[in-house]
């Protein structure tokens, strides 16, 4: 039996969030979650996470949302004059390939948030990326680097074939959403970066719309060894009550409720193995 990972990202972005992770660890299929060491919810996420001994935690890095751990001063060409991170996917990708100075910013905040896991008493299993950092070449080798150094198992890599999505799904996803897009821009930065994995990773494409019946039609490819399937669940209406602390508001988004939904059905990966 291959292995199968259901990773629930952003564990630790909200009230909400949290609530909706622990409720599908405990009542559901999710078995693997991904940490934000730097948000509103971090402490509630690490306390829940001692009562979540059947999960496998990793840290979700962050470098685009919220406060870094480090001081201002040490990752000062990644944040703006009030202390936050001012950088989206695409300057933090074009100031990595032309400022060293920037890389090593990076180098230090990811490892900041490694650490802060590790100094909870969060035994690591995988590190990936909020916004799929992780891919931008630069910021890729610093994680192998950084992943070897801390003997992490797993990082995430976005190796979804979209015809195989396509294929399994009988139907041509990802245009209206965008995730067609999304999916050449990660491909070509998994071709510059070199990066490879025996887990097969499945999402991109239907981000936003991992709902059950989806799910059900997911097939692990003969080549690999298992599987991660990320999902973004969360209660939307929990985290309206606290909207001025969230650093992103997509957190409200009704497809949060939607995943959360998802992963509560416990039938919906029977197939999962049969290609």
């Amino acid at each position: 039996m291959k292995k199968v990972y259901i990773n629930a990202d952003d564990f630790g972005f909200s009230h909400g969030v949290n609530m909706a992770i622990y409720k599908g660890s405990t009542e559901g299929i999710v078995n693997s979650t991904s940490i934000m060491m730097n948000q509103s919810g971090t402490e509630e996420a690490i306390q829940l996470s001692k009562q979540m001994n059947h999960v496998s935690i990793g840290v979700h890095i962050n470098l685009t949302n919220g406060i870094p751990l480090c001081l201002p001063n040490k990752v000062k060409n990644l944040v703006n004059s009030k202390g936050n991170f001012c950088c989206g996917f695409v300057k933090i990708m074009y100031r990595t390939m032309y400022l060293k100075r920037v890389r090593f910013q990076i180098w230090r905040e990811i490892e900041a948030q490694i650490k802060a896991a590790l100094n909870n008493d969060i035994a690591l299993s995988h590190i990936d990326g909020h916004r799929h950092i992780q891919m931008i070449p630069m910021i890729y080798k610093i994680m192998v680097r950084l992943q070897k150094k801390y003997a992490i198992k797993r990082l995430r890599v976005i190796n979804e074939n979209i015809f195989k999505t396509w294929k399994d799904q009988h139907e041509i996803g990802g245009i209206k959403n965008g995730g067609v897009i999304k999916y050449a821009i990660l491909t070509f930065l998994r071709f510059m970066a070199k990066a490879k994995s025996d887990i097969y990773f499945f999402s991109i494409i239907y981000t936003g719309n991992m709902n059950a019946e989806v799910l059900k039609k997911i097939k692990i490819p003969e080549n690999y060894n298992g599987i991660e399937i990320m999902m973004h669940p969360g209660t939307p209406d929990v985290d309206k009550q606290n909207i001025d602390i969230l650093s992103d508001k997509n957190i409200i988004s009704k497809t949060r409720g939607i995943e959360l939904l998802a992963t509560l059905d416990k039938d919906c990966l029977k197939g999962i193995n049969d290609d």
